[in-house]
């Protein structure tokens, strides 16, 4: 035996019901939302292709709980390559000052023939977690 009027009842009531669960859910997530994740700039100029100096990198919103920073430039074309980097002691300013990557650091260098792209990979890492907290890259293609 069919029930109809159990059945009407049901769908008045289930539809208002899964819109008060949806918008709740919305509701909570909207905090979520709010939190900044990690970015990065870089502030690179001509003085920095084909050379030793680094340019100076802003990190914006960093972990909670970052110490420093891991910093690798990599080229991209027919395999991955590292062209150097360094580390950086986090602090308050988000600033990684120009030429403080030290650690084989030399900067991108691309053929005038072809275009090639490169990539800062910024890491923020905590004290003795060898898993970073947060990792952006900065893919860019320089210009000769």
């Amino acid at each position: 035996m069919q029930y109809p009027e159990i059945s009407n009842i049901f769908k008045k009531a289930f539809t208002p019901l899964a819109l008060m669960l949806i918008v709740a859910g919305c509701a909570g997530k909207s905090n979520d939302a709010e939190v900044q994740t990690m970015s990065i700039n870089v502030d690179f100029g001509e003085v920095h292709l084909c050379s030793r100096i680094s340019p100076e990198i802003t990190v914006a919103y960093a972990p909670k709980g970052t110490n420093f920073y891991d910093v690798r430039l990599v080229e991209f074309g027919n395999q991955e390559r590292y062209l150097g980097g360094g580390t950086w002691v986090a602090d308050e300013s988000g600033l990684i000052p120009e030429g403080v990557l030290t650690r084989h650091y030399m900067g991108p260098c691309p053929p005038k023939d072809r275009r090639v792209e490169y990539a800062y990979v910024v890491s923020a890492m905590e004290e003795n977690n060898p898993q970073p907290l947060a990792v952006r890259l900065y893919r860019f293609t320089p210009e000769l």
